[in-house]
């Protein structure tokens, strides 16, 4: 083993100094000024370090002309690359592209012929027999059993060949609230429509191309089922690029970005950015406890928004009584008419017709009624005792 010799200060003063007459500029002057020049021993490390490589190439060479004199056995021995294992690597690369090419026609044409059954039964409704099947799809029956034994032993090899690349794809989904079996399966029919749309002229190679598939269908899959309220599939994908892009702007910027930066680095409407950060909350259960260690659950603390607090109840027995109160300022027919019209009590809302058909008399009189009643209510008395109860719901 041979070491490169490192140049140190040494090898300055160890340098040979020379004086160096140089003109000067003017020529009418017939004047030299000596300076000193002091080499720095570079010249001399690049000689070493060429000398170096020409022992090596040669030492090399030597090798590869008598190969019978070195033993491959010694572990300190060099290993030379040989041409003929990268043209064998190469081939079995050319051969595996070549598999993977033959494999996706024949999962098409299999696609092909299930779309034509697809169809028979939708028009029959009911399971079609292989003979009708061949007849609609134009071929015979033993060359339609070859095609699909072919087709399905092309898919089966598909399958096992992508095996690794969509467990490495479904790792990236692990945790998301689905199982990681429904995981590969979606990888599995992932990679199926990626060989039904895969063509070799464009120049892509098979594993290649199956990728966009294969996680498309995984986060379909985990957009469908991961979350305890379903939204769409489009909204999942605003919702993570929200993520990356603050995630992003955080670490860049060093602080918390609004919604219009992120529209500005995204590309996407605020309102979008907003409906994807309303449905970034998280959905639990009202069953569930509250900590480890306390046994209480969120429905013993969270009240019931579909019955009236004390506050609330006494608060609309006051207004009913001034309305009341109001009402009993008015006339018998005046005060039942705003009682049938408005419901109130234990009343129905009903029209002017219906009041009218009650009262025997006409809906143009009714609505005259109506119409000094509240006439009548509309004064500042009247307004200052229910200006209270503007504001409730």
């Amino acid at each position: 083993m041979r070491t490169l010799k490192s140049s140190s200060a040494f090898d300055f003063y160890n340098a040979s100094t020379e004086l160096v007459e140089v003109p000067s500029v003017d020529d009418s002057v017939d004047t030299h000024v000596g300076k000193v020049v002091v080499r720095s021993g570079k010249k001399e490390l690049r000689k070493r370090r060429r000398k170096r490589t020409l022992e090596k190439e040669s030492d090399a060479t030597s090798i590869q002309e008598s190969p019978s004199k070195t033993n491959s056995k010694d572990p300190l021995q060099p290993k030379v690359s040989s041409a003929k294992n990268a043209s064998k690597s190469s081939k079995k690369r050319q051969k595996i592209v070549r598999n993977e090419a033959e494999m996706s026609t024949g999962v098409k044409v299999v696609a092909e012929l299930e779309k034509v059954r697809m169809i028979l039964e939708e028009e029959t409704r009911q399971i079609v027999s292989l003979r009708s099947w061949a007849e609609a799809a134009g071929v015979k029956k033993k060359e339609l059993q070859q095609h699909l034994h072919y087709g399905w032993r092309c898919r089966d090899e598909l399958l096992q060949s992508t095996r690794s690349l969509v467990l490495f794809i479904a790792r990236n989904y692990w945790g998301l609230g689905v199982a990681f079996e429904d995981l590969i399966q979606a990888g599995n029919i992932g990679v199926l429509q990626g060989a039904e749309r895969f063509e070799q002229s464009r120049g892509y190679k098979f594993s290649t191309y199956v990728q966009y598939w294969i996680w498309k269908s995984m986060s379909t899959l985990v957009a469908k089922h991961a979350r305890g309220v379903r939204i769409p599939c489009t909204l999942s994908k605003v919702i993570n690029k929200v993520q990356k892009a603050r995630k992003a702007l955080s670490t860049s910027n060093g602080k918390y970005p609004d919604d219009c930066e992120i529209a500005k680095f995204t590309g996407l409407s605020i309102a979008k950015i907003m409906s994807a950060s309303k449905c970034l909350r998280v959905v639990g259960s009202i069953d569930q406890k509250i900590g480890d260690s306390i046994s209480t659950k969120y429905t013993e603390i969270i009240p019931d928004t579909s019955i009236l607090t004390p506050e609330e109840t006494v608060f609309r027995q006051h207004m009913r009584n001034d309305i009341y109160m109001l009402l009993n300022t008015l006339e018998p027919r005046e005060k039942q008419v705003l009682i049938l019209r408005y419901g109130l009590g234990n009343h129905q809302c009903k029209s002017l017709d219906e009041i009218g058909r009650l009262l025997c008399v006409s809906k143009e009189w009714i609505r005259k009624i109506e119409r000094a009643a509240l006439t009548k209510l509309r004064n500042e008395n009247s307004l200052k005792i229910l200006n209270h109860y503007v504001y409730m719901q």
